[in-house]
C-alpha cells in the first residue's frame, strides 16, 4: 500500500504546487482558525479552493523564523519522496508585516481531524492504528533529516473516511525545523522521537533513510535556491542547503537502523 493516501484532487494539487513556488492567485480571508501559536487563518481563492495560511495577522512573535520557507521545502522534499505532507505554496502577502512571508497549505482529505480529535471521536481503532506504522516510521526518518523540533500528535491529520485498507495520514506544521535549528553547517541534531502510538517499522525507516540518501544533490539544491530571498535570506538558505546535503549520509546512524 502507498504511504501517501491523499485524495485524487489533493494529489493533483501536489503535482501543481510542486512545480510552483509562489501563488499567483488572489486569496480572501474566510475566518480565523483558532489560538494556536501561528494564529492560522482559512483562505479561499477565486476558484473556490480553500487552504490554511500561516502565520496569521495575530501572530505576534517569532516572525523572523523562516517558517513559510520551511513549510514549502518540507512539502517539496516529501513530494519527491512520495511521503504525506499536504501541498504547500508560498504567499507574498503584506511583506512589511510578514517579513519572512507566509505559506498556504491545502487539505489532504475532504474530511480530516487531528490525531487527538480523531481518537476522541473513536475513529482510531487498534486495527487502523496498526496500518499507520509505515507512514509514521517513514516520517520519523524525514523529520530527523530536517531536524523538526515540533512534532506532536496534534500536528498529524487523519482521514475520517479511512477504512480497513489503511489509515490516511497527513503531517502538517514543519515550521520549526531547518534554519530554525541549523545556525551553521553540519548540525549534529539527533533523531525525531516517537510521538504517535503505533509500532515502528524499522525496515521502512531504513528504506526512507536510503531514499533520502539517494535524492540527487542538484535537485535538493534547486529546491532550496528557488525560494525567494523574502522568504529565505541567503544565510539561512546556505545553512539549509549545507545541512540537507550533509545529514543525508548520517540518517541511518541517527535513527539507529
Amino acid at each position: 500500500m502507498p504511504i501517501r493516501r491523499f485524495t485524487e484532487d489533493s494529489m493533483a494539487l501536489c503535482n501543481l504546487w510542486y512545480e510552483q513556488v509562489e501563488t499567483s492567485d488572489e486569496w480572501d480571508v474566510v475566518c480565523d482558525l483558532g489560538a494556536s501559536e501561528s494564529r492560522p487563518i482559512k483562505v479561499r481563492n477565486q476558484n473556490g479552493l480553500t487552504g490554511v495560511a500561516k502565520p496569521g495577522p495575530a501572530c505576534g512573535h517569532m516572525l523572523e523564523v523562516c517558517r513559510a520557507a520551511h513549510e514549502k521545502l518540507a512539502f517539496d522534499l516529501t513530494h519527491l519522496l512520495e511521503l504525506p505532507i499536504p501541498p504547500v505554496i508560498l504567499w507574498n502577502s503584506d511583506p512589511e508585516k510578514f517579513i519572512r512571508g507566509r505559506a498556504i497549505s491545502a487539505w489532504a482529505f475532504n474530511d480530516c481531524q487531528s490525531w487527538d480529535e480523531a481518537a476522541r471521536m473513536g475513529v482510531l481503532t487498534p486495527d487502523l492504528i496498526a496500518t499507520a506504522s509505515e507512514a509514521i516510521s517513514a516520517m520519523r526518518a524525514f523529520h530527523t533529516w530536517i531536524s523538526d523540533t515540533d512534532r506532536k500528535s496534534d500536528h498529524t491529520q487523519i482521514n475520517i473516511a479511512s477504512d480497513a485498507r489503511g489509515l490516511g495520514l497527513a503531517f502538517i506544521d514543519q515550521a520549526f525545523s531547518m534554519s530554525m535549528v541549523w545556525k551553521g553547517p553540519n548540525h549534529p541534531g539527533g533523531a525525531c522521537g516517537n510521538y504517535l502510538p503505533a509500532p515502528e517499522n524499522k525496515e521502512v525507516t531504513a528504506q526512507v533513510a536510503d531514499r533520502i540518501l539517494g535524492l540527487p544533490n542538484n535537485e535538493i539544491q534547486r529546491l532550496v535556491d528557488r525560494i525567494p530571498s523574502l522568504f529565505l535570506p541567503d544565510t539561512e538558505k546556505s545553512h539549509i542547503r549545507d545541512n540537507l546535503l550533509s545529514r543525508k549520509g548520517s540518517l541511518r546512524a541517527l535513527l539507529g537502523v
